[in-house]
């Protein structure tokens, strides 16, 4: 199979029709900015690839849009295992306030 020039727009559907991820593929790998979509259309995750590999942020969303989890993919990869690295987001309360 000869090499792909450059990234290639790679799209794929749910089952019932809606969108279900967006990206692009270099060489056959996920490569660049992904969308990843529920079946209700909202967009639950975000983050990039490297030739297959996640890299940098990736941000988790609630079916509302709200952010609720960063997770730098670039902190997690060591030599044999992969784990997510959570970085919540900080809250305010009535209680943390002076």
């Amino acid at each position: 199979m000869p090499k792909a020039s450059g990234p290639v727009p790679d799209t794929a559907y749910h089952d019932t029709g809606g969108l279900q991820s967006r990206g692009f593929t270099l060489d056959g790998e996920m490569h660049g900015a992904w969308a990843f979509y529920r079946k209700d259309g909202s967009v639950m995750r975000t983050g990039e690839f490297d030739r297959g590999r996640q890299v940098g942020i990736w941000r988790t969303f609630d079916r509302s849009g709200r952010l609720v989890k960063e997770t730098d993919s670039t902190e997690a990869w060591d030599e044999t295992t992969r784990a997510d690295v959570v970085r919540p987001r900080p809250r305010m309360s009535a209680w943390s306030r002076h």
